[in-house]
């Protein structure tokens, strides 16, 4: 229920902050959106990989399907690595002069005070329910909400900065997140990769 409902309010949070970020033409919050999306992605990818290893075995997989969920992160982690690369390269190019540098507009701001505080509410549902169920996931992804909600603030810098007139702290906010993303990229892969050599 708590998983549901978390990847419920992180979707709907995703598509506001990709829709302010668009509207605002703010790259930082863009990148932002991007990053709250890969919870959303690794959860569906850990239930459907649960629904996948609880397969029995058959002719064509004799050992079980146990490595199907690795197969699928390491399939995620290249989707998120490709996109945070790409959004890494669109911010150090409008940094360098490579690219137009715009001011954001205000809706990118309130996405990101929004943001943070519907973070931090995540953070403590989600951490009042691991104290109390004791599961050691549910407390790992408590504290990733935690993580999320300071790349938000990173957002909010930029994109506050832009405003007062520094627009090149817009792009320099991308960029941080980007980071975010890719070394959420490699988590899940080594993860992944750590599955399947059984270690």
């Amino acid at each position: 229920k708590v998983s549901w409902i978390t990847i419920a309010a992180n979707f709907v949070l995703s598509a506001f902050k990709l829709a302010a970020g668009i509207i605002a033409k703010s790259g930082a919050m863009v990148s932002d959106a991007v990053h709250s999306a890969s919870d959303v992605l690794s959860t569906f990818v850990v239930m459907a990989g649960g629904k996948i290893l609880g397969k029995k075995a058959d002719d064509n997989h004799p050992y079980g399907h146990e490595r199907m969920e690795g197969v699928a992160s390491m399939f995620l982690s290249v989707i998120l690595a490709v996109t945070g690369i790409g959004i890494g390269i669109s911010g150090i190019n409008k940094i360098t002069g490579g690219g137009e540098l715009t001011v954001p507009g205000v809706l990118a701001l309130v996405a990101a005070a929004i943001s943070i505080m519907v973070k931090e509410v995540m953070f403590w549902y989600t951490r009042h329910y691991a104290k109390k169920l004791n599961p050691g996931a549910l407390m790992a992804d408590a504290w990733h909400h935690r993580s999320d909600a300071l790349s938000s603030v990173g957002s909010l810098i930029g994109i506050g900065g832009a405003l007062l007139g520094v627009p090149i702290l817009d792009p320099i906010a991308s960029v941080v997140i980007c980071l975010f993303i890719i070394k959420a990229a490699f988590d899940i892969a080594k993860d992944a990769f750590d599955k399947m050599v059984d270690k």
